[in-house]
């Protein structure tokens, strides 16, 4: 952007009314005639706060009231190696010290749930704008300036998940199998460990899973291994470390089986199976 800004998208810059160490503000004149705020930032800046992305992602935040404190915001541009911040006002020295100290600072965003500070030239949340999730939405007004489209979709991003926590998709498992995780002899399971995995078939939901892995315990009883284990995904396992002191020939088993089946989809097996074959002196 030229001193004299952008005539062909009807952005015009006026006259300088603010200097510091992290820019320089001008008054300027949009499409429609109305008075804008126009920030240069100082590269330097920009780049000691943490660069170009970091500016966009506070700015985003800003956008969506998780900074308050801040002017209102209508654009920010990059042009010409300079990144330029459009305000509907023209700014007084105290706000804009303020706005800049908050794009450029390390000051946490809001969560949530807190209330922005409002007052004069303080910007308010806009519930709208980061709900769409589109960065035309976010930063394009009636300016029509030229976003920093390199970084905006990462800080979009970012801005959604600070104002929009989802509640994750209840887990869902549709199948169980079981299986040893690496091959064996018949001969090579005598007296070792052996890595046996259930794993699940889900919809790609969150939750805990409860269970229980029966194994042969001496004298042809059962032992119970029980156990939780968080999982999501499309195929989370659970491992069981089954060490096995064999002799003669014949087959164990290991028995995986859900013991909470509220995470079961409908027509969804409580429990499932492996086998391993032996042969011991």
């Amino acid at each position: 952007m030229s001193e004299a800004g952008l005539p062909g998208v009807g952005l015009k810059l006026g006259a300088e009314v603010l200097r510091g160490s992290d820019g320089v503000w001008y008054s300027a004149t949009g499409a429609d005639g109305r008075p804008l705020g126009v920030l240069r930032f100082e590269p330097a800046r920009v780049e000691a706060a943490g660069g170009v992305a970091r500016l966009v992602e506070r700015t985003v935040a800003a956008r969506g009231g998780l900074l308050p404190g801040t002017l209102p915001v209508l654009d920010l541009v990059q042009d010409a190696g300079r990144i330029w911040l459009i305000t509907p006002v023209v700014p007084q020295a105290e706000a804009a010290k303020r706005t800049v100290a908050l794009l450029l600072g390390s000051e946490p965003v809001s969560g949530p749930g807190d209330r922005p500070v409002k007052g004069h030239g303080v910007q308010e949340p806009v519930k709208k704008d980061l709900k769409d999730g589109l960065p035309s939405r976010l930063f394009r007004t009636s300016v029509g300036l030229v976003l920093v489209g390199a970084v905006a979709g990462a800080a979009v991003f970012a801005g959604i998940k600070l104002r929009d926590k989802k509640t994750p998709t209840p887990v869902q498992i549709s199948s169980i199998s079981v299986h040893n995780d690496a091959p064996v002899q018949p001969s090579g399971i005598c007296d070792t460990s052996v890595d046996m995995v259930a794993e699940f078939t889900t919809n790609g939901g969150t939750g805990v899973v409860h269970y229980e892995w029966d194994i042969p315990a001496k004298n042809h009883t059962t032992q119970a291994v029980a156990g939780a284990e968080t999982v999501s995904g499309k195929s989370p396992k659970v491992h069981l470390a089954w060490q096995l002191k064999l002799s003669g020939s014949g087959t164990v088993t290991a028995t995986f089986r859900i013991t909470n089946p509220g995470v079961l989809a409908s027509g969804a097996e409580t429990a499932s199976a492996g086998d391993l074959k032996y042969q011991c002196p």
